[in-house]
């Protein structure tokens, strides 16, 4: 019989949460997309009748794929954005991060938060709300549920090479 050791043991359960976890993101971090999905659970209507949820809407992805391509002081700026809103419930009296509390706790923390004197504060939380709503509105799926019958004449999308360029390397087919 082959024992394992604890690192062998360790290094198998990686592996295999590494293969179960088929979304590779290159801009976030595991605990920063927990973050971001719990406050985009607050801020878009997706428990909405005919509303698409995040995954149908491709959030994360696009919003990954978008920071992905931006300048490294944009990039900080928005990593330390999701940090303080992943802290923030510490500082108003919750035990708990952002990404832990239930979706009514973070409804009313977030009004909270818009509420509040600091501007640093309204900024972080009117920055992430931008940008989330940018990203899920501008996906086809929302449209109808919106009524906006999409670009004048309705022509192909073309994607940029950026874009294209994000896909490859999600595909796993680095140029």
């Amino acid at each position: 019989m082959y024992s394992f050791s604890r690192k062998s043991f360790l290094a198998l359960l990686l592996f295999c949460a590494g293969i179960k976890s088929k979304i590779r993101y290159f801009y976030f971090s595991d605990s920063e997309t927990k973050t971001v999905t719990a406050f985009s659970e607050v801020v878009l209507p997706i428990a909405e009748p005919g509303m698409p949820n995040l995954e149908e809407a491709n959030v994360m992805r696009r919003l990954d794929e978008e920071l992905y391509f931006v300048s490294e002081e944009i990039q900080e700026d928005f990593h330390s954005a999701v940090m303080v809103m992943e802290y923030i419930p510490l500082l108003y009296g919750h035990f708990s991060f952002f990404s832990n509390l239930t979706l009514e706790k973070r409804e009313k923390l977030i009004l909270e938060l818009a509420e509040t004197d600091s501007d640093i504060v309204r900024a972080v939380v009117g920055n992430l709300k931008l940008l989330v709503c940018l990203v899920y509105y501008g996906h086809k799926s929302t449209w109808n549920s919106i009524s906006y019958p999409g670009p004048f004449a309705n022509p192909p999308e073309k994607w940029s090479e950026a874009r294209i360029h994000y896909q490859n390397l999600v595909k796993g087919q680095e140029i």
